[in-house]
């Protein structure tokens, strides 16, 4: 058996003031917690390191090599699965785990992996006002921390598109995935995983690219959007967990049908003629990506 059976990674920058802050406590908390491997996938050229975890310098294409438009120099989530999928199954752990670079992550969350046996888990925070300290409530609309069964990732990878690590969308559309073709869970209720509330940085051409990757992905989309919609009344019953799970169950189903395809179809034609507008005005107000 391997000395852990849990991967967990996030990846560090060179962050300043509040979000130093925030950043630093992520990192306290992933070296607090017991039964886990620790990694900060980074760049293969100039990577930021710290002295306290591995660092997997990894990663060669980033944002802006995708999207093609000028920016700063952030991940896609994709590609930090992939790093910590290899580097899961080289160490001979089952799971590996991908958070927020300013989450904080409790034992809880480690220990609901560890006991829970299913092929994935996706969770989503509970905020914190960083003045007071007063909880804010768990965000249920959103996801920001992944744990994959290392065999799982390997046979569903190809479902993921090359959505930006930090932008809108991706979260979504990772756990209606994860949901729908695997035996997963969402950890909405008791808060493993923390966050401090600050306002978002997220937008510009990378938060429109990841738009863009939803649209194309609008079956899963929806399925987040019908899951969200079904919880809400559900929490306001007091509905018990195991009837959250079977609704889960019961909500992310795929189904595909030759009208649905020919609907689809049209949309992506659609959503590719729109962002193609959009990038070409991206690129003339911040200049095109170095090749």
């Amino acid at each position: 058996m391997p000395a852990t059976n849990t991967l967990i990674g996030t990846q560090l920058y060179a962050a300043a003031g509040d979000a130093a802050r925030r950043q630093a406590n992520c990192v306290s908390s992933l070296l607090a917690l017991r039964d886990v491997d620790v990694v900060n996938v980074q760049w293969r050229e100039e990577p930021c390191a710290h002295p306290a975890i591995d660092t997997l310098a990894v990663l060669d294409r980033d944002a802006a090599s995708v999207v093609g438009v000028a920016g700063r120099k952030k991940p896609i989530v994709a590609d930090l699965c992939d790093a910590l999928a290899h580097a899961a199954a080289a160490r001979g752990c089952r799971y590996f785990v991908l958070v927020n670079g300013d989450i904080v992550v409790t034992q809880a969350a480690i220990d609901r992996i560890a006991s829970g046996g299913r092929q994935t888990y996706a969770f989503s925070r509970r905020d914190v006002d960083p003045e007071s300290g007063d909880e804010r409530g768990i965000m249920v609309f959103g996801i920001d921390a992944f744990a994959f069964d290392v065999a799982w990732w390997s046979a569903n990878r190809h479902r993921f598109r090359a959505y930006v690590f930090g932008e809108p969308c991706f979260d979504n559309v990772f756990a209606a995935i994860m949901m729908t073709h695997g035996n997963g869970t969402i950890e909405n209720r008791r808060g493993e995983i923390r966050h401090d509330l600050h306002p978002s940085q997220a937008g510009g051409a990378f938060a429109r690219f990841n738009h863009y990757l939803a649209a194309l992905d609008t079956p899963y989309f929806r399925l987040w959007a019908r899951y969200i919609a079904a919880l809400q009344p559900m929490r306001e019953r007091g509905a018990s967990e195991a009837d959250e799970q079977a609704m889960l169950e019961r909500m992310f189903v795929w189904s595909a049908s030759p009208l649905a395809g020919v609907w689809h179809a049209g949309r992506w034609a659609r959503a590719r003629w729109r962002y193609g507008r959009d990038r070409a005005r991206f690129i003339a107000t911040a200049g095109a990506a170095p090749r």
